[in-house]
């Protein structure tokens, strides 16, 4: 049976991978974005923030985010984010300094400071014409490449990126995304083969609490509703910018036209003004380049030349 739960809502992203007993799911997602190297596997894993039953999101839409420390003394920020606003770069460098300089006491020497790593899933589209799914951004000189520190590395995955089929799936990574993106739709009685795996199937049961118990279900409605009443906002806020946009752009050119016009007025009058005064006239490409305000006093004054004003009779 369908479960109906979208992993990529906060409250279901939070209650899969925020809990103390669902850190095996967490480490295997972690593993299959860094691909560690041998003495670098996560062999433990603490959360910093972990989910409680007593938890009740609000309504921002990015408090849920899962913070861990490993056994080397490496810190984890992981994420999802349903409305890819333009300020996530922003503020996961923010949030990731923050989890970075919090590690170090006041005196402590700073060869203490251990890796910290950020991962951001977005259900939408930050790096417009860049076809990758996933982003590692790292601290690097920009001729050379040397690396100025491994301490940080930030990981950015953009979901609508990736469009692997069930039966093209090879890396764990792989398995991950599908599970991320369609496993509101998936039947976890009749998982495809490539995803017939321990974490998965723990993560799918996982997923079926949330379904099964009615308090659970309802929060995570609630996330539902938050999120879509969110991204109706952000729409119609885009759509009145847009529109706005568009009538500015219509005012500005029909502005253009007139004083298009105006101007062309004025650089007729002054040609025919200097042609009756025997001057040699401006050339256009010269009158074009003089502001509007003043050809109005070019014209003005040339017109005092041509009929000069009556003197008062005594």
């Amino acid at each position: 049976m369908v479960l109906g739960i979208d992993p990529k809502v906060d409250y279901a992203f939070k209650w899969l991978l925020g809990r103390e007993d669902h850190t095996p799911i967490l480490i295997n997602l972690l593993h299959s974005i860094l691909k560690p190297g041998p003495g670098e596997e996560i062999t433990e894993l603490q959360i910093l923030n972990p989910f409680t039953d007593k938890m009740e999101p609000d309504d921002k839409l990015s408090i849920l985010d899962i913070r861990a420390r490993d056994a080397l003394g490496r810190q984890f920020n992981v994420e999802m984010q349903m409305l890819a606003v333009a300020s996530l770069r922003q503020r996961i460098l923010y949030y990731w300094s923050k989890l970075y300089t919090q590690q170090l006491p006041t005196g402590d020497d700073y060869d203490l400071l251990r890796p910290t790593i950020s991962v951001c899933f977005v259900d939408g589209v930050l790096f417009r014409g860049v076809q990758e799914y996933h982003l590692e951004f790292r601290l690097t000189e920009k001729a050379l490449g040397i690396s100025l520190t491994e301490d940080l590395a930030i990981h950015f995955f953009e979901l609508p990126k990736f469009r692997l089929t069930a039966d093209e799936l090879t890396t764990p990574l792989d398995t991950w995304l599908y599970f991320l993106r369609y496993a509101e739709t998936l039947d976890p009685e009749a998982l495809p083969e490539p995803m017939n795996s321990a974490e998965i199937r723990q993560a799918m049961e996982a997923l079926e609490v949330i379904a099964q118990i009615d308090t659970r279900k309802e929060l995570y409605e609630d996330r539902v509703k938050a999120i879509r009443d969110a991204r109706w906002r952000a729409n119609a806020i885009a759509s009145v910018r847009e529109e706005g946009i568009a009538i500015g752009r219509e005012e500005g050119i029909a502005i253009g036209q007139e004083k298009g016009r105006e101007e062309g007025v004025l650089m007729g009058q002054i040609e025919l003004l200097q042609n009756l005064l025997g001057q040699e006239a401006t050339p256009r490409a010269e009158l074009a380049a003089i502001p509007l305000a003043d050809l109005e006093a070019l014209a003005g004054r040339l017109r005092r030349e041509v009929m000069p004003p009556r003197r008062a009779a005594s």
